[in-house]
């Protein structure tokens, strides 16, 4: 029997200058034909001992020997990519799957397993691959989330896995391509990648996935949260809903951009604009008075002159009065705003624009301007001249000043 004459030519001594007897006998063989598959594995270990790979190669070639998960596992250690070629022939199918995995060819594997019809438990070779090769894992991974039939893996399992190994960019990778497509019954996962970056210190990664605007279903309260607490108020304030929790949000105006916080503000409505402006007063009104203005300036239509005077009044704030009533008392004939701008525009100590307005307004009224004016005791009479001069009152200025 084969065996028996191959254990005899392995123990038969070498004679000095020739071949060993069992490369002698394996040598006959080979010239005959194809070797057997024990043959083939008994050759394959010492022509490997030797380092003589290529000669192994040639043989394969010329399909000299027979292929064996046998052979393959005496192969591997030397050369992987040639023990795959054996592990094909020999139809050694998981053990095709380890070396393309090892080898990186992660996208050969599922068309191999189809092709062959194997059963896989995906799950199990993802957990295998993460261990040697993460980065091949989650690309394996994609690709079986996102194949044209359904996805063969289940993206919470996939998503343990690697979160197992605190593999978080490759967790992170693969959840973004598998929820690509904003699915609302997705909303848990996408709530669990934004809080698993939010909570491992890579709030940036978060950032940038809400600044993209790739997800809408996830937990917008638990991420508000979690966004306002790692230094992200504006993605807080983005998915706050409550009027307490912007109004706390707000007030982080130090880490807000102003323009996106003016183009925010347009988004709630009146109340609760009005709400946070005063909170903002409240709060930080040295820090906070300019933003303040330029708010009540853009939406002064909708959150109405009346009340923001009335605000600004409420915190003692002639200056924010001055600068929001600025801008605006050009664009209504309100006798009451030409009025509190005339009364701030005192306060402040802007007497030469009390001059110009008394001057050249005409939408104040005249007799209420001119009993502030004679209350006010300015140390230029010149605006309530103005006034009494143009409006028909010259008798009672003249017995004012006389009299003062």
């Amino acid at each position: 029997p084969t065996a028996q004459t191959i254990q005899r030519s392995q123990r038969a001594p070498a004679i000095q200058g020739q071949p060993s007897p069992i490369l002698t006998y394996f040598g006959a063989l080979l010239e005959k034909g194809k070797l057997n598959k024990l043959e083939s594995l008994e050759l394959a270990k010492p022509v490997l001992q030797q380092g003589k790979k290529d000669l192994l190669q040639k043989w394969l070639t010329e399909e000299k020997l027979a292929c064996s998960e046998e052979l393959g596992d005496c192969i591997k250690p030397m050369d992987v990519q040639m023990a795959l070629s054996v592990y094909l022939k020999a139809e050694a199918h998981q053990k095709v799957i380890q070396c393309l995995s090892e080898t990186g060819q992660t996208d050969k594997i599922a068309l191999y397993a189809q092709k062959v019809n194997m059963p896989m438990d995906w799950g199990v070779q993802i957990d295998n691959m993460a261990r040697m090769n993460p980065q091949a894992a989650c690309e394996m991974a994609q690709k079986l989330a996102t194949d044209p039939a359904g996805s063969k893996v289940d993206f919470n399992q996939v998503t343990d896995i690697f979160m197992g190994y605190n593999c978080l960019q490759q967790a992170t990778a693969f959840l973004l391509d598998a929820l690509k497509n904003n699915k609302p019954e997705e909303g848990p996962l996408q709530t669990r990648l934004l809080e698993m970056n939010l909570m491992a210190g890579q709030p940036g990664v978060a950032d940038a996935i809400l600044a993209n605007d790739m997800f809408s279903h996830f937990e917008k309260q638990r991420i508000a949260l979690l966004c306002e607490q790692k230094g992200l108020p504006q993605r807080a304030l983005e998915n706050f809903e409550e009027i307490t929790d912007i109004k706390r949000c707000i007030s982080r105006t130090d880490l807000l951009n102003p323009e996106w916080l003016l183009k925010y503000m347009g988004t709630l409505s009146a109340e609760q604009a009005c709400e946070c402006l005063h909170h903002m007063m409240r709060t930080n009104m040295r820090a906070n008075l300019q933003l303040v203005v330029t708010i009540a300036r853009e939406y002064s239509d909708q959150l109405t002159a009346a009340e923001l005077i009335k605000m600004f009044e409420t915190y003692k704030s002639y200056e924010g009065l001055f600068y929001y009533l600025g801008a605006v008392a050009m664009k209504t004939e309100d006798p009451t705003v030409h009025f509190k701008y005339i009364e701030a525009a005192t306060k402040v100590g802007n007497f030469a624009e009390v001059e110009r307005i008394t001057r050249e307004d005409s939408h104040y009224d005249p007799v209420q301007v001119k009993d502030f004016l004679k209350e006010a005791r300015l140390p230029d009479q010149r605006p309530l001249i103005n006034v009494c001069d143009r409006f028909d009152m010259v008798d009672e200025l003249t017995q004012y000043l006389y009299n003062n």
